[in-house]
């Protein structure tokens, strides 16, 4: 027996709610859905929810009657207007079928856009009317349609200065007749905004001038939504601010609005402790105390130290955010540390500053200078074991990844330069450069594999003097795991060096990886990789890697996964472990 259904009223009213709702996987229905194309039923499956096969009559009806006030729905969001859903339900055995007649599609007819009580420039209307384009004659008449062209509309107005634009009353008016649908759009844009000074609630928490420069338009300029967007983005990335809101005080006299920024003060101060560790390199621990807004500038005084098997620092920061210009900040630092490698025992102390692009800019020039005191034991007989070297950088750095300590898409692209003048046991004047470039790729839904790959090279070249008196710290080195995994930490280096009784390191580096990352629905992930790197003295050798291959366990955290890899070296020495275990915070790269 099949018995047809009528459709439930309730479709009607699931209109726009079906095209403001994002897609969804495939649900597990028993719905049979017949007279439509492979897209058109895909789309209608999308939305039905999971349901048990009926074991009825009852059962099978209920069910189809849900599925056809759904499709209904759908239909009539693509403009399907005219279409016929026959729901049908099956007693023997029990089963639930929609046949489905979608008809012709309905089109938009020339929409109307008019504007209650103060008009924007005609400047903005013409904007205005270029954005309700999604509703053009002749085009499909989509309820997404209507919704996307009324909020591009707004928009436009906002972009321009309208700050308190608002919709009003929207007409849709089907005509089944002509098969057309009239859109009219009813705005109030208000008065246009112009942008003044910034204060905050509450008041006293930064100074003024700092307050100045954190301002991203001039005086008077015109209000767009971006404009404060950046506003909160750039105060919310000082760490000095838990939240932060914007708002707009009325207008003056001359028709200019104040900015207020609705603020949390942070917590003053911050601890920090981390733990990693690896079998060529041990554990490591690091703890940072910051004292947050330390003079009302939004910057942090930061004392952190570091207690390693083979590295123990302690040192002294003081950054200060937009110092320098928006999103340029200013650092200044001072250190005392100890390294302990395969090829060197190093003890330094430096102070030094630095211009630092935001992190997270698409395009960043950084720049600064620093001064050290180094003394170098264990360098092979050969080299230097005590330097001062003055060193300034600038680094270009190109981003467009999405997230910062595990990207799934996006590209990196860095050149750095490394002018310095050494002196001490020797004199010399040197440049230190170095390109990487990495690249990530990611597939399937929820981006659950990520294709990584990175290459990096360098090499140093003395201006006067010679470069095998360039200090040890400053030349180069492959191995550990930031490098090559699977070898010690600066274990690959020109092996000639230690037979000749040279200073250790390479005057090149060449080094690669590719990765291949897995996410689960849940947690949990795993990791493929390679690393092959070389550190030369000659470009001749460049293509002698030593290479490491190995697999990853990835725990994702929230903020970052905790990385786990297990790393074997193919290219193994007498003196190389089989193997080498890394636990850290972030991807390798």
């Amino acid at each position: 027996m099949t018995r047809s259904i009528p459709i439930l009223p309730a479709a009607l009213g699931a209109m726009l709610a079906a095209a403001a709702a994002p897609n969804a996987a495939w649900a597990e229905t028993p719905v049979v859905i017949d007279g439509v194309n492979k897209e058109t039923r895909e789309a209608i499956l999308d939305l039905l929810p999971d349901r048990d096969a009926p074991e009825s009559l009852f059962d099978a009806e209920r069910i189809a009657e849900e599925a056809a006030a759904r499709a209904t729905a759908w239909l009539r969001s693509e403009g399907y207007y005219a279409s016929e859903v026959i729901p049908e339900a099956t007693e023997t055995p029990p089963s639930a079928r929609l046949v489905i007649r979608p008809g012709d599609r309905f089109r938009f007819s020339a929409p109307t856009l008019v504007y209650e009580g103060d008009q924007p420039t005609s400047e903005t209307q013409a904007l205005a009317a270029r954005a309700i384009a999604p509703v053009a004659a002749e085009a499909p008449a989509r309820a997404a349609a209507v919704l996307q062209a009324e909020a591009d509309a707004l928009a436009a107005l906002a972009n321009n200065g309208y700050a308190e634009a608002a919709a009003g009353r929207r007409s849709v008016v089907v005509d089944h007749a002509t098969q057309r649908v009239d859109v009219g759009f009813t705005l109030a844009a208000g008065q246009r905004v112009r942008l003044g000074e910034i204060r905050t609630e509450p008041a006293g928490v930064f100074r003024s001038g700092f307050l100045r420069r954190l301002r991203n338009w001039s005086e008077g300029e015109t209000y767009s939504p971006d404009r404060l967007a950046q506003l909160r983005r750039d105060l919310s990335s000082t760490g000095a601010v838990s939240r932060v809101n914007t708002r707009l005080e009325p207008a003056n006299a001359e028709g200019v609005s104040n900015v207020v920024l609705d603020i949390e003060p942070a917590k003053r101060n911050a601890y920090e402790l981390g733990i990693g560790y690896s079998t060529t390199e041990g554990v490591g621990v690091e703890g940072e105390w910051t004292r947050r807004n330390f003079s009302g500038r939004a910057d942090s005084l930061t004392l952190s130290a570091t207690a390693g098997e083979l590295t123990q620092s302690l040192g002294i920061e003081l950054l200060r955010p937009h110092a320098s210009g928006l999103q340029r900040a200013q650092r200044f630092f001072a250190t005392a540390q100890r390294e302990d490698s395969v090829a060197f025992t190093q003890n330094s102390i430096a102070i030094g500053g630095a211009v630092e692009s935001a992190p997270r800019m698409r395009f960043g020039l950084s720049y600064g200078a620093s001064l050290a005191a180094n003394q170098y034991e264990n360098v092979g007989g050969g080299g230097v074991e005590n330097a001062v070297i003055l060193s300034s950088f600038g680094n270009l750095r190109r981003d467009t990844t999405d997230v910062p300590l595990d990207p799934r898409n996006g590209a990196i692209a860095e050149f750095r330069a490394e002018p310095s003048v050494s002196t001490g046991d020797a004199t010399l004047g040197f440049i230190r450069t170095t390109a990487e470039g990495r690249i990530y790729e990611s597939f399937g839904r929820r981006d659950q594999l990520t294709l990584a790959a990175r290459a990096r090279g360098g090499w140093i070249e003395a201006i006067a003097g010679s470069a095998e008196d360039v200090p040890p710290d400053r030349r180069f080195y492959a191995g550990g795991g930031g490098s090559v995994r699977g070898y010690e930490y600066n274990s690959i280096f020109p092996e000639r060096r230690e037979r000749l009784a040279l200073a250790p390191g390479g005057q090149g580096l060449l080094e690669g990886s590719l990765e291949a990352r897995w996410r689960s629905e849940g947690p949990y992930g795993a990791a493929l990789f390679i690393d092959g790197g070389n550190a030369f003295d000659d470009w001749g050798n460049a293509a002698d890697l030593r290479f490491g291959a190995g697999v990853g366990f990835r725990y994702d955290l929230g903020f970052a996964p905790l990385r786990i890899d297990l790393a074997f070296p193919l290219d193994r020495r007498e003196d190389t472990p089989n193997y080498a275990l890394y636990i850290s915070l972030g991807q390798a790269f």
